[in-house]
């Protein structure tokens, strides 16, 4: 086995730790952003734990898309941060190892975490958008069946109060009903009957009440006159109304498509004459995001071998801002994007763009043993500071 396998395998070996560390941090990070939505079904729907970590393993890949390109740049950054700190970069070039003894790993491993984020962003976020959506509409779904309660006045329905004496555990049928419905503004209806069953329908999103030999009682509210009609087959249907009135399935959205959907969804609005844009940049995401993991780590290369760095722990702080630049970019990406300022299709490339590029020219002055020309910025930083602290101090002694 030779030096250069050797050292390879060092750096991979090196390199997977902090990024097992850096993803697991940020993804619980990312995670804590959806936990008012989790709350909320476990304590209104009564979810399972089984279900609540359902739910978390489909919103793992949406959080992924983001996380991994930011455990492969700080990976990389920790990683030759170290290796820096402790010599062991001198030693490989004393050595005669090179540069490209760490290039390549290191390389491979950015290349690597790219089409990771690649299979994420194609594959699993629109299955894990989509997957959590049915979730969460078949949890609402067992809730207003879940919500009709023994003894209990139940108000979950908009406009409909609904009391069940007693339910059958074996063929769940309803005894001894009483519903008051005020959804019409101008009269008021009480029902009430001895027996009654109950049809659920989740595309049209209601409930259906079949109640039997009962009594409608409907109050006029303009002249208080009263009309009781008796009937032996009634229906009433109410809809789920503030119960899942944001947790509908219906059709899906542009970030819960396949790229053969996506695809199929730019040609029917452009058929339609209507502006795909959105769909165009929704696919140019996700390689957009894949490519990231590559051109952050190459940035983080070069802020990683800068000895320099390694002594005040300023190149961690300089990866992070350049993390965060990039994502305002991807961001404004998006407004320019929808905006019309900038063609979809290159709108979300300007990050990469612009970190790639920064990253390879770091690159090539670090092969040279050049500084990466942020002492130069410091200095004229600096020196600007001083001047104007200067007017200031000239201008208080006048």
């Amino acid at each position: 086995m030779t030096s250069i396998t050797i050292i390879n395998r060092y750096i991979l070996k090196e390199l997977l730790q902090p990024f097992l560390l850096c993803l697991g941090f940020l993804s619980l990070v990312f995670l804590l952003t959806k936990i008012i939505d989790i709350t909320d079904l476990v304590v209104n729907y009564r979810a399972s734990l089984s279900t609540v970590l359902a739910m978390v393993g489909y919103t793992l890949p949406v959080m992924m898309q983001y996380t991994l390109p930011m455990s492969v740049m700080m990976a990389v950054l920790l990683t030759l941060l170290r290796m820096s700190a402790d010599r062991e970069i001198v030693a490989i070039k004393t050595g005669g190892a090179g540069l490209s003894a760490i290039l390549f790993p290191v390389g491979a491993f950015c290349v690597v975490g790219s089409l990771l984020t690649l299979g994420v962003t194609v594959y699993g976020v629109p299955w894990g958008n989509y997957s959590y959506k049915k979730m969460v509409v078949n949890i609402a779904s067992a809730g207003v069946d879940a919500s009709l309660k023994e003894g209990t006045f139940n108000t979950n329905f908009d406009g409909v109060m609904l009391y069940v004496e007693r339910i059958n555990p074996e063929d769940k049928s309803l005894h001894g009903v009483f519903i008051r419905d005020t959804r019409n503004p101008e009269s008021e209806v009480a029902i009430s009957a001895p027996r009654g069953v109950r049809f659920f329908s989740k595309t049209a999103e209601t409930l259906t009440l079949r109640l039997f030999d009962g009594e409608v009682n409907q109050v006029n509210l303009a002249d208080r006159s009263v009309n009781a009609i008796a009937f032996s087959t009634y229906d009433i249907r109410v809809s789920f109304g503030k119960l899942r009135s944001d947790k509908k399935l219906g059709a899906k959205a542009r970030d819960e498509m396949s790229l053969s959907e996506l695809s199929d969804y730019i040609a029917s609005e452009k058929k339609a004459g209507r502006n795909p844009d959105t769909a165009i940049m929704e696919i140019n995401e996700k390689f957009a995001l894949a490519l990231a993991a590559l051109t952050l780590g190459i940035l983080s290369i070069s802020l990683g071998l800068r000895s320099a760095f390694s002594r005040k722990s300023s190149g961690m702080g300089l990866g992070l801002v350049c993390f965060l630049l990039y994502y305002v970019m991807h961001a404004s990406g998006w407004s320019l994007g929808k905006s019309g300022v900038v063609p979809p299709e290159l709108a979300l490339w300007m990050g990469n763009a612009v970190m790639g590029s920064a990253g390879i020219v770091f690159l090539v002055r670090v092969s040279k043993e050049k500084t990466l020309g942020f002492d130069v910025l410091g200095g004229l930083i600096t020196s600007c500071v001083r001047r104007v602290a200067g007017l200031f101090r000239k201008g208080g002694r006048a």
